[in-house]
């Protein structure tokens, strides 16, 4: 069932129709290559999140994100998707590949001429539609080394944003983005570390150049309960994105919980540690094997 809001058109409606037909074929032949007789398995991903925060901005953005995706991993070879269902407050925040970007929305001339640390006064002179579908992306990871006693798992991944979403809302940058980069993971006692490293090239909107940047993420974890719980403490960011900006970075706390072999549920709170990012966001999502 497809829902619309007011502000949509029957064109615009019948293009992100197509468009998420095209996506769906492409899950479709993705599942069946991994579901085939070599051995594979599919997981349901969802997550709800809420983020607000004035970002550069005067005024206060907040946005909620209910993401949905499918998992489909064979061997070392692991690929999912996500759609995400976006509302905001404003348009002066955009979802991009690199996460929430404080762009200006239909506005974004003007922060090119932005002081470092000022913040800015956009008032919102178009309709836009508060309610509708995110970019959809692809996540590709491959296992390259399995974890030894001495030496980190590693993994090379891949990522793919697709411009589906509608620029002037908010709900994306009308331009694709991809990246590509490695993690490391390692067991130390009964605690474990990940490391996360990955260059992004990020599409520029029309009057406003979004930096190619380098993310980056450090997370230290330990299980609980004989395993069925978790606790992870993590730092993560961007290099800078926007001139005159401070890279985005932010501190978060997350609490996993195993109910069974193929079913997980995940909490986690984020504060942001700089102006690129929501003053705090929260967010709660599940596993489930199909």
């Amino acid at each position: 069932m497809m829902i619309t809001t007011p502000g949509i058109t029957t064109s615009v409606c019948e293009l992100i129709r197509r468009k998420a037909l095209k996506v769906a074929g492409m899950v479709l032949m993705i599942s069946a290559f991994l579901a085939s007789p070599q051995g594979g398995c599919a997981t349901y991903t969802g997550s709800v999140q809420i983020a607000t925060g004035d970002y550069i901005f005067s005024d206060r953005t907040t946005s909620f994100y209910f993401h949905n995706g499918i998992r489909f991993s064979a061997g070392p070879l692991s690929i999912s998707t996500n759609i995400p269902m976006v509302y905001q407050s404003s348009p002066w925040v955009s979802y991009s590949g690199a996460g929430m970007i404080p762009s200006g929305g239909t506005q974004h001339s003007q922060i090119g001429g932005r002081k470092d640390g000022d913040k800015m006064a956009l008032v919102d002179t178009v309709q836009y539609d508060q309610v509708g579908l995110g970019d959809p992306s692809l996540h590709l990871d491959v296992e390259l080394l399995r974890e030894r006693r001495t030496v980190p798992s590693l993994h090379l991944t891949a990522d793919l944003k697709a411009p589906l979403a509608d620029m002037d809302s908010g709900f994306g940058t009308g331009e694709w983005d991809y990246g590509a980069g490695f993690s490391l993971a390692k067991t130390v006692g009964r605690s474990f570390v990940f490391v996360d490293v990955a260059y992004w090239v990020l599409g520029d909107l029309p009057d406003l150049v979004l930096h190619d940047a380098v993310a980056y993420g450090i997370a230290f974890g330990r299980p609980l309960a004989a395993g069925k719980y978790a606790v992870l403490i993590s730092l993560s960011g961007y290099s800078r994105i926007l001139e005159d900006t401070d890279p985005p970075a932010q501190v978060g706390i997350a609490i996993s919980h195993r109910l069974s072999s193929s079913v997980s549920l995940s909490g986690n709170v984020a504060l942001g540690v700089t102006e690129s990012t929501p003053d705090v966001s929260a967010s709660l999502g599940w596993q489930i094997g199909l």
